[in-house]
């Protein structure tokens, strides 16, 4: 770096070093807002903003370039480069901090101090984005985020609330240090929620749960846990889809409108509630208005609600397809969109956190060429699910291989083959001891990767089981299901 750039001055008229990271460091924070560019585009452009920066000081005898001055450039080499989207994030940044300063409103010491030691423990500024965007919570009484400092923090207050004298000091500060440095991760669903959402239901400290849906509360469960944050994998194959009842025709009975309670197990209870009622013939309408606006603050899980629309357009999609149905039973393709489609529509904690992995029959055509083509325009809610066809029993050579010739022509990956007749000679026998007579049930398919990912092995994540909590009620009273972590 040149002489002429080793000084900035700060807008407090202070002096201090020259960074050419922190410029760094700021474009790519903007170009991940405007989704555009990489950290090596950023530090392309913060190489013309160097060099522009030494012309002008060189050209107008200016010895200590500003952070005004630097900022102004960097605005102009996005623009350059071609960057416009980031460009404006940027402009609109500098007017609202701009408008702060104005206001006296400035960041806390102690706030600064957070952030500044926070930031040494990330390797890049994609990682650092990415715990804000999904993981730091938001501290209303400061109305700002936490930083990683804090979050670990609140995690290992929460275990010790939990844990109690089950583990030392010593034993505790090595593992906060881990976490910190992040040589160990928890479950980064208990770090997102550990506090007064765990504590109002464990659901959120699950990473994964599976069911296989027979009943109509099977829907309600999926909807209410990935509410809470947690993975769902479920099967669609026809052994359970046809589990439900056939769809009676429409004998043009409307039952009573139904209020929807503002909560997750309200959202839960009025899809439960529709289901039951369209497959029996009849219909109902749904009273949106007791559900809090988009935008309005979520204290308990966080975030910011969605709104009622994302419901409203699960329930019309729902009913559409059991309609189309009448006399006969839901195929195992609607089952399944019918789940992408709630996958779809549920934020938790104000952030789309819906992971799903669908079963299905490895003989299933339908499910076979879900994903054909360009199904992300036809069908968008599919994109939610990862599928992956299941047997249990040598299939016929035949069989095997049009699975196999689908999924090359699919242009998507899928579905992935997955031999659930081998997890005998894959799982340890105590385990192999407990599932064999719910595998059809109880088989969560996030571990149908344990075999391939030793890392997995060793995380110590948990999965929730149908076993581990009471069925929450349907409409009578709305009591929420209630989980008890139990070791697997």
């Amino acid at each position: 770096m040149g002489t002429q750039l080793e000084r900035v001055k700060k807008r407090d008229g202070t002096i201090r070093p020259f960074d050419r990271e922190k410029i760094v460091r700021a474009i790519h924070k903007a170009m991940l807002a405007a989704h555009e560019g990489s950290e090596q585009d950023a530090k392309k452009v913060a190489t013309r903003v160097v060099a522009t920066l030494r012309t002008i000081v060189r050209t107008n005898g200016t010895k200590i370039p500003t952070v005004e001055m630097i900022q102004d450039v960097v605005e102009e080499e996005l623009m350059f480069a071609h960057f416009t989207r980031t460009a404006k994030h940027y402009i609109l940044y500098r007017r609202e901090r701009s408008s702060l300063r104005e206001q006296g409103i400035a960041v806390p010491e102690h706030v600064r101090k957070l952030v500044t030691d926070s930031k040494h423990y990330f390797r890049n500024p994609l990682a650092e984005f990415v715990f804000y965007r999904t993981y730091a919570r938001w501290i209303e009484g400061e109305k700002r985020r936490e930083t990683w400092i804090e979050a670990v923090d609140r995690y290992i207050a929460f275990m010790r609330e939990n844990l109690g004298g089950k583990l030392t000091e010593a034993e505790y500060d090595e593992i906060r240090t881990a976490i910190l440095n992040q040589r160990a991760m928890p479950s980064m669903r208990l770090l997102w929620s550990a506090g007064e959402a765990a504590r109002k239901t464990n659901v959120c400290a699950y990473n994964c749960a599976f069911i296989a849906p027979k009943v109509f509360q099977d829907f309600g469960e999926i909807m209410y846990l990935l509410m809470c944050g947690t993975g769902v994998g479920f099967s669609v194959e026809s052994q359970h889809v046809h589990a439900l009842p056939q769809i009676l025709k429409q004998t043009g009975i409307k039952l009573k409108t139904h209020v929807i309670a503002d909560s997750k197990e309200g959202w839960a209870n009025a899809f439960v509630l529709g289901m039951k009622t369209w497959f029996s013939g009849k219909d109902i309408d749904f009273d949106y208005s007791k559900l809090r606006p988009a935008g309005a603050r979520l204290h308990t899980m966080g975030g910011k609600s969605s709104g009622p629309e994302p419901l409203r357009a699960l329930i019309n999609f729902a009913r559409e397809r059991i309609l189309q149905r009448q006399g006969r039973h839901l195929s195992t393709l609607d089952a399944h969109d019918i789940i992408c489609k709630i996958g779809d529509i549920v934020v938790s904690g104000g952030v789309r956190r819906s992971a799903l992995i669908s079963l299905s029959d490895l003989d299933d055509h339908e499910m076979r060429h879900a994903k054909d083509g360009q199904f992300y325009l036809a069908h968008p809610h599919r994109s939610m699910a990862n599928n992956s066809a299941v047997y249990t029993s040598k299939p016929d050579n035949t069989v095997f291989l049009e699975e196999w010739i689908a999924l090359m022509k699919s242009g998507s990956g899928e579905r992935g083959i997955f031999n659930r007749g081998g997890l005998e000679k894959q799982l340890p026998a105590r385990r192999w001891k407990t599932f064999q007579k719910h595998l059809q049930q109880y088989w969560a398919p996030i571990n149908l990767h344990l075999p391939i990912s030793p890392i997995f092995r060793k995380s110590g994540e948990k999965t929730a089981k149908r076993s581990d909590y009471s069925e929450f009620q349907l409409p009578d009273n709305g009591t929420a299901k209630q989980f008890v972590t139990r070791e697997l």
